[in-house]
């Protein structure tokens, strides 16, 4: 079962953490008053926790955004190189018997339609049917290749159609493990946590806010938000914003192969 940060989408999550920082800079704001009431003020030391914080959270969000962008070029990675094995693989199905070839085409031609699937999924049902469906092509192709192989004469062919499967078999698989590679809930939960703390101290050691200042402090709200946003978006790079278009149009070209 899936957790609540991978099932939120990336603008509920940013909204949900705007909303939380002006709501802790006002109550951070009520505190310090109630603090200014029994007629103390603010110790130094507090500003130097405020400006700890701000240390903190942006290396969270640095460390974050460095994760989130390493896993969108992993993905963009294996999915050119499963675009160039499915490719290799078609062509290679030429050096078979007319006979034989059909039957390639045609599971070849269902493998590419459910990998094409795979990657136009809006919904996490979408995606494990295209997962499926992907399956018995797959599985065809492999026996299909092994039958030809026990057969005479057939040596060159199945010496270049076997590794070349084997190759494209495997970087599904691959394609797989990273996708489930996710940027850790800890991480995301930490960063709203030093975010809304950073907000929260800041209120408490403000003093009356004047509308430069309330503006200000919006502006880093929606600021910080928008990076928040850009960063867990980054992170999803098959049903967020941010997507690898050059690679999947590879994998959709494959289909002027038949």
């Amino acid at each position: 079962m899936h957790s609540f940060i991978f099932r939120t989408e990336a603008i509920a999550l940013s909204l949900i953490l705007l909303f939380g920082m002006l709501v802790m800079v006002i109550l951070g704001r009520l505190a310090g008053n109630m603090w200014n009431k029994e007629g103390s003020e603010p110790k130094g030391g507090v500003n130097s926790l405020l400006g700890a914080l701000f240390a903190l959270s942006g290396l969270i969000l640095a460390f974050t955004f460095g994760m989130s962008g390493s896993r969108l070029e992993k993905v963009r990675g294996v999915v050119e190189q499963e675009a160039n094995d499915i490719g290799t693989a078609i062509l290679r199905s030429d050096l078979y018997a007319d006979s034989v070839r059909e039957g390639f085409r045609k599971d070849f031609k269902a493998y590419v339609d459910a990998v094409i699937a795979f990657y136009n999924a809006t919904e996490l049902k979408m995606l494990y049917k295209a997962k499926e469906d992907a399956a018995e092509p797959g599985r065809r192709l492999w026996e299909r290749a092994v039958q030809q192989s026990k057969l005479p004469n057939m040596l060159i062919p199945s010496n270049q159609m076997i590794p070349a499967l084997n190759s494209m078999l495997d970087i599904a698989q691959s394609r797989e493990i990273i996708l489930k590679s996710v940027v850790p809930d800890l991480i995301i939960y930490m960063l709203f946590i030093c975010v809304l703390a950073t907000c929260f101290i800041g209120g408490f050691t403000s003093g009356r806010f004047h509308p430069k200042e309330a503006v200000i402090v919006l502006g880093f709200a929606i600021v910080t938000a928008m990076v928040v946003y850009t960063t867990i978006d980054l992170s999803r790079p098959l049903r967020g914003v941010i997507k690898d278009d050059a690679g999947k149009q590879a994998i959709m070209d494959l289909r002027k192969m038949f």
